[in-house]
């Protein structure tokens, strides 16, 4: 048998856990001795103080942790409650990579001079939306500038109505060093025909798009 405060060190958890996992019905000692108040373990509970800790990290409840070491749930149960928090952690996990996503690109327009720290980006629902685009690989935002010039060109000489605000599309992820593919686009309230520059297409729905809105002229867009 150990005595708590070797229990405790045998399995690197405090004195204290082990009075409240006590206190739980968690993990009771085998034996306290009634005139020095010393709580007693036995080797055999380390197992199970290790499936505690195990569905702790897991992220269960000690609530949880408590019921499903009753014994009364089934493997499959206990299954579906670990694949739960499985899928909880993915989820979290893709939350914050999308996060570290959208600072990653505040830093890098920052950094090159784009768009200023008040046109943060935020996470939207697109619906499909008939669009004019033009696309280019371009290694610095001056670039963009005629592109801009040559869609609308091309718009005007097919007679085309734009609609909603403009907008552009950073295909290859931003790393200026081996260029960027953008891809300008403009709204059109009525289908057109494209043409060899222009191609006219119908941009998909999606479910979550990064966006950056500038409110302001082109001028102070700061390309």
């Amino acid at each position: 048998m150990y005595r708590i405060g070797e229990f405790s060190k045998v399995n690197s958890v405090s004195i204290k856990t082990l009075h409240y996992y006590d206190e739980l019905g968690l993990l009771t000692p085998i034996k306290v001795d009634k005139s020095t108040g010393y709580r007693y373990y036995g080797a055999e509970q380390i197992l199970k103080l290790n499936q505690i800790l195990a569905f702790k990290e897991a992220g269960c409840s000690l609530t949880e942790i408590l019921e499903i070491l009753k014994g009364d749930k089934p493997n499959k149960e206990i299954i579906r409650i670990l694949e739960d928090k499985a899928d909880g952690v993915d989820e979290a996990l893709r939350t914050e990579q999308e996060r570290i996503q959208r600072l990653r690109t505040n830093i890098f327009l920052l950094k090159n001079g784009g768009i200023p720290m008040e046109n943060n980006v935020t996470i939207k629902i697109i619906e499909p939306i008939l669009v004019a685009a033009l696309s280019k690989k371009i290694y610095a935002f001056d670039d963009m500038g005629p592109l801009w010039e040559t869609l609308n060109h091309e718009i005007d000489l097919k007679k085309g109505k734009k609609s909603l605000p403009c907008m552009t599309l950073y295909h290859d992820g931003f790393d200026a060093s081996k260029g960027i593919t953008v891809e300008v686009i403009e709204p059109l309230s009525k289908p057109i025909e494209g043409t060899n520059a222009m191609k006219v297409y119908e941009l998909p729905a999606h479910s979550k798009v990064a966006c950056i809105v500038h409110i302001g002229s082109f001028d102070t867009i700061n390309l």
